[in-house]
């Protein structure tokens, strides 16, 4: 995967992390299911958003050779 198109991805993964984490927090936050799922999906986007935009240790190239 070229390098452009995985800042692009992890641009996306960015931005689905911050609506998440609005609408989670928007209401106010309980600890109820819905607000730990809701802080699960924050961090999982963010979590996206690292590997896309750091592929660490080459791990999106899928075996290709650069």
């Amino acid at each position: 995967m070229d390098e452009q198109r995985r800042r692009r991805v992890a641009v996306i993964w960015t931005a689905f992390a911050l609506v998440m984490a609005y609408v989670t927090i928007s209401d106010g936050f309980s600890v109820g299911a819905s607000d730990l799922l809701g802080v699960l999906a924050v961090a999982l986007g963010l979590g996206l958003a690292y590997v896309y935009y750091a592929n660490p240790g080459g791990l999106l190239d899928f075996g290709e050779a650069e």
